[in-house]
């Protein structure tokens, strides 16, 4: 379910349960306490990638197969290469799942933890940092499920790395209990 390339490199500062931690100058802050934990990033929104096949290839690893599929969107001009000022968003993970925030702290998006599917970082051909995540399953028939990909640019590799850890520490979280 989750992929990350790269050495995570964090530190922790814990705080009364809280972690907070500045990543290349956009801010994560973590709380840490069992199915309570929320992680809140600063990224950009580059779109979404509607009716994904993901089919039943097993000649390539899932996440290569979402990552074709989301630059393949991005060769068609159906998701932007770079994203504008007006992009940048705030996603919360939590047990909840993935909320989408604008500047304003207005709700543009949720989506439950039991519909997300896969989350994958990526460097695009750009050298930035991308996070999809896979969300939903529609079955149109036994062998096919088609799902969307919402596709975020994060400031650093760090950060992409802190994104899928965060959604990984729920789902930990979860199956503990």
């Amino acid at each position: 379910m989750f992929r990350g390339k790269g050495k995570s490199k964090s530190s922790q500062h814990s705080e009364s349960g809280r972690e907070s931690a500045k990543l290349g100058g956009s801010s994560s802050e973590v709380v840490l306490n069992g199915l309570n934990q929320e992680a809140h990033f600063e990224v950009c929104f580059l779109g979404v990638v509607r009716d994904i096949n993901m089919g039943t290839s097993r000649k390539r690893d899932k996440e290569a197969q979402l990552v074709d599929q989301v630059e393949e969107a991005q060769i068609e001009g159906k998701l932007p290469l770079s994203p504008r000022d007006e992009d940048k968003v705030n996603i919360t993970i939590s047990r909840h799942g993935l909320k989408v925030l604008d500047s304003t702290k207005k709700v543009l998006q949720r989506h439950p933890l039991h519909i997300i599917a896969q989350v994958v970082h990526y460097e695009d051909g750009f050298g930035k940092p991308n996070v999809a995540f896979k969300i939903g399953q529609l079955q149109h028939s036994k062998d096919t499920c088609v799902y969307q990909c919402y596709v975020f640019q994060c400031p650093n590799e760090d950060q992409a790395q802190a994104v899928c850890q965060s959604l990984r520490n729920i789902f930990n979280a979860i199956t503990v209990h």
